[in-house]
């Protein structure tokens, strides 16, 4: 995955956003913030950071899934597709 955490957070810097980590507990755990646009998102890399961002981006406020989507799609979350 470290090839990957420089670009999204270079992704998240060219869309705006301010990003910082920090260690959250005593295992040397991090949270990443991208804040901007109104909004702050937090993850545990830069990646999901990125995800997370681009889902509001595309889904809006109501981003979460109705009960038909998660219907839908579940069966490929468990490995049934």
């Amino acid at each position: 995955m470290a090839n990957v955490e420089v670009p999204a957070i270079l992704a998240l810097a060219s869309m705006g956003f301010t990003i910082a980590s920090r260690v959250v507990n005593a295992d040397q755990e991090m949270v990443w913030t991208a804040s901007g646009k109104g909004n702050e998102y937090v993850a545990e890399d830069p990646l999901s950071l990125l995800g997370l961002t681009k889902l509001h981006e595309v889904r809006g406020d109501n981003w979460k899934a109705s009960d038909d989507e998660i219907d839908k799609y579940l069966p490929m979350l468990e490995g049934d597709v």
